[in-house]
């Protein structure tokens, strides 16, 4: 049985910006539901960024848990990472072409651990103008987040072309909530998944 690992943020997690709390079946769940001879291991955790360190919360800084699974020796057949909405954070305002340079550093570490290993790198969905109306994210996100956003699919296909490791753009196939403008509904959810599926077909 070949083992996938969904590693990502609160969009892996299953945040439901309905009302914030987790969905019955996010992403993942949906893609185990698609592929029952495959382990799907859901790591998903809210807040997450690429290599940021969260200064009001701990266990958000998603390179350190990644390492970690990796000195454990936390082997997949396929590693699929989405990161980077996070990122855009007030806190850390990182730019696309950074957050690209701080996948790279999970492709590398993972493919030098796991040489037999595939990578899937995923770009996140964009961020979109409802987040800034919303009473929470629109003190934590800017219009900068939104207009970064729109330039991970760009960098992050750069970087995976130049690391010779599968890619996929969620933007193509899902989108962000009217509700929150950050977090997938159910039904983006189903899209992202059966396109996640249909690209695991093509690496295995």
């Amino acid at each position: 049985m070949k083992k996938i690992l969904c590693f990502g943020d609160s969009n892996t997690w299953g945040h439901d910006p309905r009302d914030g709390s987790k969905l019955a079946k996010p992403w993942p769940e949906l893609l185990a539901e698609k592929l029952p001879d495959c382990e799907i291991i859901q790591d998903g955790v809210c807040g997450r960024t690429t290599v940021f360190d969260d200064p009001t919360a701990e266990g958000k800084n998603g390179i350190t848990a990644f390492e970690e699974r990796i000195a454990d020796k936390r082997e997949a057949d396929l590693a699929i990472i989405m990161l980077g909405t996070n990122d855009t954070l007030n806190y850390y305002k990182c730019p696309a072409k950074e957050s690209a340079k701080a996948m790279r550093r999970f492709v590398r570490e993972w493919k030098a651990a796991f040489p037999e290993s595939q990578v899937l790198v995923v770009s996140p969905i964009e961020i979109r103008e409802p987040m800034l109306k919303h009473p929470i994210f629109r003190v934590l996100y800017s219009q900068t987040s939104i207009e970064e956003s729109k330039k991970f699919a760009a960098c992050y296909e750069k970087m995976a072309k130049e690391e010779g490791v599968y890619f996929l753009d969620a933007a193509k196939y899902a989108k962000a909530s009217d509700l929150d403008g950050i977090h997938m509904e159910p039904a983006e959810h189903e899209k992202l998944a059966k396109a996640v599926y249909a690209k695991v077909l093509t690496i295995f």
